[in-house]
This record gives C-alpha cells, sequence and structure tokens, in this order.
C-alpha cells in the first residue's frame, strides 16, 4: 500500500497543532494561577474592607451606595453577608452562595454564572459577588479555528514545498530509469532536497557519459575486429590454393596475433575504472624510481630493435600509496608509445620529478608529435593519429587510454604537449608520502614486490 508524504506531513502538522494547543492551555491556566488570581485576591479583600468600612462608618446607607456603585462598575450583584450567610442589607439568607468550610475564599463558573466569596480575616463578613456569563462559547470556537486555519495552511505550504519537488525527482529519475538519459532535475535550492537533486545530475552524467564512451567502445571495437577478421577469412582460403602457402600462413599468424594482443589490451583496459572513478582494490606503498627501471629494463627489447636509448633523470625518493599494477602498466604504455614513434638511433628522455604534493613522470620523445587539434584525443580508446601507421605495428590505440584510467583512479593527472620536436607525455599523481625510513623497511620486508628492488635510476638503456 503506497503512503502518500503529504499525508504524512498533514498528520504531523495537525499532531503539532494539538500540541501547541495543549500546551497554550497549560502556560495559560498556569499565568492565570501565578499572575492573575492573586491580583484578583487582592481585589476582593481590597474591596471586602471598603464594604465593611462603609457599613462601619457610615452605616447601611453608605453599603447601599457602595454595593451600587460596584454593580454598575462591573456589573452583576454585589453583597455583604454576615458570618451566617444573611444578607446586611435585607437579612436575605444566602448561605447556598458561600463556599464549603473550611475554604475561605472561591472564585469560578457555575451553571452560567460566575460568583467570588472572600471572607474576611475575623471571619464576620463574607463578600461575594455574581454576574451571568455573557460571553458564547462561538467566540472562542471562531479563535480556535482561526489558529487551526492558519497552521493548515502552513502546513500546506510545507508540504508543497517538500513534497512536490521531490515527486518532480522521482518522476525524473523514473524517466532516466527507462532510458531518457537526458532529463535532469537542474535544482537551484540550497537545502537537502536541492543536495539530492544535484547529486542525481552529477550522477546522471556519468552514467550518461559512460554510457555514450560503452557505445562508442562497442563500435570501435566492431570495426577493430572486422578487418583482421576479414582478412584472416580472406588468408585462411587463399592458403588452401596459393602456391607459397607459408607466406599466406604467415598472413594468417599476423592476424591472429594482432586480434591476440587486442583481446590482451580489452582485459587491461576493462579491469581498469571506468572513468578515473573510486577503486576498491588494496593501496600498496610503491617506489617510483624502481617502478620506472623497471618500465625501462622491460622495454629493452622494443628500444634495441630500433636502437633508442632511454635516459632517465631525476628523483622520487618517498613512497607513495597506491596500486602498483595500473601504474606500472600506465608507465609502461606510455614509455613504449615512445619508444614505437621515435627515429632510429634517438634518445627517449624520462624526468622523475617529486614535490610536496606530487610526483610527475616526463616521458618525451623525438618522432612527429601529434597536432595540437588531436592532443588531447589521443588517450581516447582506439583513437589513431596515423591509422595506417598503426596498422603496421599493431598499436589498436588502447595503451594510452589504459594510462589515462590507471592516472585518473589515483586522482592523478596525465596531460600532452608538442615539445618540438616529439612528444612530451606527463603522469603526474598525488603523493601520500611516507618517510625514507619506512620506505627502507619496505624494501627489506618486500611489501611492493618488484617495484622495491633497488635499481640505479640514472642509468641508460642502450640499444
Amino acid at each position: 500500500m503506497m503512503r502518500s508524504l503529504s499525508t504524512a506531513v498533514s498528520i504531523g502538522c495537525l499532531f503539532v497543532l494539538v500540541i501547541c494547543l495543549l500546551l497554550a492551555h497549560g502556560f495559560f491556566d498556569k499565568m492565570d494561577r501565578v499572575s492573575i488570581e492573586p491580583v484578583f485576591h487582592t481585589m476582593d479583600r481590597i474591596e471586602l474592607q471598603d464594604a465593611r468600612s462603609a457599613l462601619e462608618n457610615g452605616g447601611l446607607p453608605a453599603l447601599r451606595t457602595y454595593l451600587a456603585r460596584l454593580d454598575a462598575d462591573f456589573g452583576g450583584t454585589h453583597l455583604l453577608l454576615d458570618r451566617s450567610g444573611r444578607d446586611v442589607e435585607n437579612g436575605v439568607n444566602h448561605f447556598d452562595l458561600l463556599p464549603p468550610a473550611p475554604l475561605t475564599r472561591a472564585r469560578g463558573e457555575h451553571h452560567g454564572i460566575f460568583d467570588l466569596e472572600q471572607q474576611s480575616d475575623d471571619g464576620a463578613y463574607w463578600f461575594v459577588a455574581t454576574k451571568p456569563i455573557q460571553s458564547t462559547p462561538v467566540s472562542f470556537v471562531s479563535f480556535y479555528l482561526l489558529i487551526i486555519g492558519i497552521v493548515l495552511s502552513l502546513g500546506a505550504l510545507c508540504t508543497g514545498y517538500i513534497v512536490l519537488p521531490l515527486r518532480r525527482t522521482a518522476a525524473i529519475v523514473g524517466s532516466f530509469g527507462v532510458g531518457n538519459m537526458g532529463v535532469r532535475i537542474r535544482a537551484t535550492r540550497k537545502d537537502e532536497i536541492g543536495i539530492l537533486a544535484r547529486s542525481y545530475d552529477s550522477m546522471a552524467d556519468r552514467i550518461e557519459g559512460a554510457f555514450k564512451r560503452e557505445r562508442q567502445l562497442l563500435q570501435d571495437l566492431s570495426h577493430e575486429l572486422r578487418a583482421p577478421l576479414a582478412r584472416l577469412s580472406f588468408s585462411t582460403k587463399l592458403a588452401r590454393t596459393a602456391e607459397d602457402q607459408q607466406a599466406a600462413l604467415d598472413e594468417v599468424k599476423r592476424d591472429l596475433d594482432r586480434l591476440g594482443f587486442l583481446v590482451s589490451e580489452l582485459t587491461a583496459l576493462s579491469i581498469s575504472p571506468l572513468g578515473g572513478g573510486e577503486d576498491d582494490r588494496q593501496n600498496t606503498l610503491m617506489d617510483l624510481e624502481t617502478m620506472v627501471a623497471e618500465s625501462v629494463h622491460d622495454c629493452r627489447l622494443e628500444s634495441t630493435a630500433k636502437q633508442c636509448s632511454i635516459a632517465c633523470t631525476g628523483s622520487a625518493p618517498e613512497l607513495i600509496l597506491g596500486r602498483p599494477e595500473d601504474l606500472k602498466r600506465a608507465i609502461d604504455n606510455v614509455l613504449r608509445n615512445a619508444v614505437r614513434y621515435s627515429p632510429q638511433g634517438a634518445t627517449i628522455e624520462v624526468v622523475l620529478k617529486q614535490s610536496a604534493e606530487w610526483s610527475t613522470i616526463s616521458v618525451r620523445d623525438f618522432g612527429p608529435g601529434v597536432p595540437k587539434d588531436l592532443l588531447d584525443r589521443i588517450f581516447d580508446p582506439f583513437f589513431q593519429v596515423d591509422p595506417a601507421r598503426s596498422a603496421s605495428q599493431t598499436n589498436l590505440g588502447l595503451g594510452l587510454c589504459i594510462a589515462r584510467r590507471a592516472i585518473e583512479s589515483h586522482h592523478g593527472v596525465i596531460s600532452a604537449m608538442n615539445a618540438s620536436p616529439g612528444l612530451r607525455i606527463s603522469l603526474a599523481v598525488p603523493n601520500q608520502l611516507r618517510s625514507v625510513g619506512q620506505r627502507n623497511e619496505v624494501r627489506d620486508a618486500g611489501d611492493s614486490g618488484n617495484y622495491v628492488q633497488e635499481r640505479e635510476v640514472g642509468a641508460s638503456v642502450e640499444g
């Protein structure tokens, strides 16, 4: 059964109204007892004393004059009775008006008549006043109805202020859930509902971006698979009839290698966080100097084949926290990309820098560089500046994309700029620094695997 939030808010307002009315009634009742009743009690005693003085000093005529003035000023009937309850003026017995013993005073309403009784200190006289109540309950009902109307109106405004934005949010979320990914709330409120709306908009932007990237990735993947599969099919048919079957089989082998490389790159891409999001894998201490030395060592075959050298300078003496596998893969991909596009016999420059907040690895080649308008796109999946040249080098355009995701998952920044000549790619990750002593302890314990082995980072790997 669906429960309406507006109904709950309305019931809450009514509950608050009842509580407020009860509290107000209790407050006014207490104020009447503490502040008002003592004043009336004093006035009653004064009127009793004045009536007794008029009787004792001026007799019955003076008493009648005083009581008549009270009747005219306050309305009702004012009497002076003796201790037995008889009227001093005419002897009429009003014993029924007196409060029961041992009370010496009383004030209240009985059967629509207001009455008060006050006894003198010596008990000789009673001062009594009676007056029919002229006010009707209608006036109080109107007052309470006015209060109820005001509270309900405020409750309705509160309900609209809270419930209507939530209903709109629910409708937009529902529309987004059925595939309309362009809908946003665009709230300007500064309260919790506004925070919720902006959180949804941010989430929807990320989901829409991830969905678009996934669709583009599938399209690019389909394109990348189509060409080697078509060549593989043609080469297979050709191998059956060609005179030089070995050459045809070599072509089949190249296409299979390309497909295998594509699968390995996609595997690396799939385990990296999408869009630089959070990764729940365990962080460990990393030694960037040793990690870079590992990457340089691992690229020796590619650099030797092109007769290139890799020169490392700078230092990063402090350990940082992160995921060594991801960061190592990013460095490998950037370094191999530099080797791939370096001319024969060139030197690739690797520079390490470490400040109080950032650790930076800069890799520069002396190749042709990248057109300025394409610098931001080289980190997109399957992007290739020169597809024809990349095809001959088994380059799928995924290496720098994998590097970007690895760096962004560490809350870092990867950027590219033309070095004239060549291209410089910088990888910057924020430091979560540890002392040199802790670095040596980790090296001794081997907590970071191969990346804490001692290497001379300043050395060059010559081709």
